[in-house]
């Protein structure tokens, strides 16, 4: 979605961004608590999907019925595909750690490994998102880095709050 400062997706919106991030955190929280509980890759993949698929239903028929509500408009199918398509990249977070978690199911790695790295590519996106953060906001190198660490960092706290909270 975001190559440098000037080359983002045409369609893309800060609304598709914050979903893309929302999607990551609650991605790396589900994954890091069933990972606690050595849950199997294919209990993994299939909670993530559902988990995700919910909150992405949720978020669409809110953002609906929370703009019919301020702008008093009817029902339109048109601008509710627009908003779900804003929320899409909620569902898309999933896509990385479902990589491992699927091969996991398959008996392609060990249930354990395949876990560890789902985990690890929703790390990696925390740290994506903070690197994206970084390179569109800042020129130098220390200052990308810097806001990689600090946005990414508050992603795994925020994590850290979920896994406890689940637990």
């Amino acid at each position: 979605m975001l190559l440098g400062r000037n080359i983002i997706r045409k369609e893309a919106t800060g609304d598709s961004f914050s979903a893309g991030v929302y999607g990551s955190i609650i991605a790396t929280a589900l994954v890091g608590a069933l990972h606690e509980e050595h849950a199997s890759p294919g209990k993994v993949a299939l909670s993530l999907v559902s988990s995700m698929a919910v909150f992405f239903l949720a978020h669409t028929w809110s953002e609906i019925t929370g703009e019919r509500i301020y702008l008093g408009t009817r029902f339109s199918w048109r601008h509710a595909w627009e908003i779900a398509l804003s929320e899409w990249p909620l569902v898309e977070a999933t896509f990385g750690p479902l990589v491992p978690l699927i091969v996991g199911a398959a008996g392609g790695a060990s249930e354990r490994t395949a876990s560890t790295i789902a985990l690890a590519v929703c790390v990696l996106q925390c740290l994506g998102w903070g690197l994206a953060v970084g390179a569109r906001a800042y020129d130098r190198w220390w200052q990308i880095a810097l806001s990689a660490a600090t946005t990414s960092g508050l992603a795994l706290a925020v994590v850290g709050l979920e896994v406890l909270v689940l637990h």
